[in-house]
């Protein structure tokens, strides 16, 4: 089995493995080497959000609106072990390509004997799987090479935004089932808080698919791990509008309340067109003065620190932090209550302090 010889890492990874120079807004320290696999043609999925799909022109591509330097694969990692120090967390991310199961395989086989070499407990490993070209039996052979996180991006909050957005039509290569299914066995197999599912809000969902689909994954003991909509050059959402920071703030904080057996279903109410109406939870302050809702959502450090925190990954110098790359100040929560206008959804008598 050969590795590629070129990977994509995200331009933080790049500057923490010093690729390249650069410093961070309110320096901003970047965790997780974000790792993309890289193929001429990249994705052979069409997610409609994706500047990766294959319906983008060709030449033309981007993800998440962040810059991904081509790098050689044998360089990176031998820099992710010499500053294995700094680096908490090393995540793959796959993509929809004939020839990403060996590939990924190869490479994570090459990160866990490069970083564990000194110490076997050393940066542990995280791999974004494509279900549909991943199944169980490359599930289990991931968890054998020592990866001890498994990602889903599901992305859609239910069947009907999957359809419009990630599947090219029901005929397409991706499956909402398929996914869900990945979702269940990987839970099987790497147990309770070792599996994340992405879900991206603003791509045409309500607020009460969104409410089901976190009780879904809490249920399977994943993680959800939340991304703001930022359309993409090039990619067919390239004109759809990101979701307000307000809505936003409040699915942020709902996910946060739902992952921490804070609320349940019933503590929520919603309008007849699916929007979030109330929020029954006396929990609220407590999750807001933590600050801990509005962390970028990622896998953590083997000590539980923030890891996967990909500065500026859905928004740019300057705007309001969609999640926040470090612990919100005092300052920032002030800001965030304002942001969330929750006097309009509270129950009376419920106040934020």
């Amino acid at each position: 089995m050969q590795s590629p010889t070129h990977i994509k890492t995200s331009l933080a990874s790049a500057i923490a493995l010093r690729f390249v120079s650069g410093r961070f807004f309110r320096d901003a320290r970047p965790y997780c080497i974000n790792l993309l696999l890289s193929y001429p043609e990249d994705c052979k999925a069409s997610c409609a959000y994706c500047g990766l799909a294959r319906t983008r022109p060709q030449g033309e591509d981007s993800f998440i609106r962040v810059e991904w330097p081509v790098l050689e694969t044998r360089e990176t990692i031998q820099r992710i072990a010499r500053y294995r120090d700094n680096i908490r967390r090393v995540c793959i991310s796959t993509v929809f390509h004939p020839n990403a199961v060996d590939d990924t395989l190869s490479i994570a086989k090459q990160i866990v004997g490069a970083t564990r070499r000194a110490t076997p407990t050393d940066v542990p490993l995280s791999v974004l799987i494509t279900p549909g070209i991943f199944g169980r039996g490359e599930m289990e052979r991931l968890k054998a090479l020592g990866v001890d996180t498994l990602g889903i991006g599901l992305d859609a909050a239910s069947k009907r935004v999957f359809h419009r957005t990630r599947a090219g039509g029901v005929d397409g290569p991706l499956s909402w089932e398929v996914y869900l299914t990945a979702l269940n066995e990987a839970s099987e197999i790497f147990g309770p808080g070792k599996v994340s599912c992405h879900i991206i809000v603003g791509i045409g969902e309500t607020d009460k698919e969104l409410s089901n689909i976190f009780f879904h994954i809490k249920s399977l003991k994943a993680m959800i791990h939340l991304f703001s909509f930022y359309p993409e050059p090039h990619s067919l959402m390239a004109r759809n509008r990101r979701p307000s920071l307000k809505r936003f703030r409040r699915i942020q904080l709902l996910s946060y309340l739902v992952e921490k057996d804070m609320i349940t279903p019933k503590a929520l109410e919603f309008d007849a067109k699916g929007n979030l109406k109330q929020i029954r939870s006396l929990s609220v302050t407590e999750a807001i003065n933590s600050g801990r809702p509005f962390l970028t959502g990622g896998c953590p450090s083997r000590n539980g620190d923030i890891a996967c925190n990909r500065p500026f990954g859905s928004y740019r110098p300057g705007e309001p932090f969609r999640d926040f790359p470090f612990l919100p100040t005092v300052e920032d929560i002030c800001k965030i209550k304002k942001e969330l206008s929750l006097d309009k959804i509270l129950p009376p008598g419920v106040e934020i302090l």
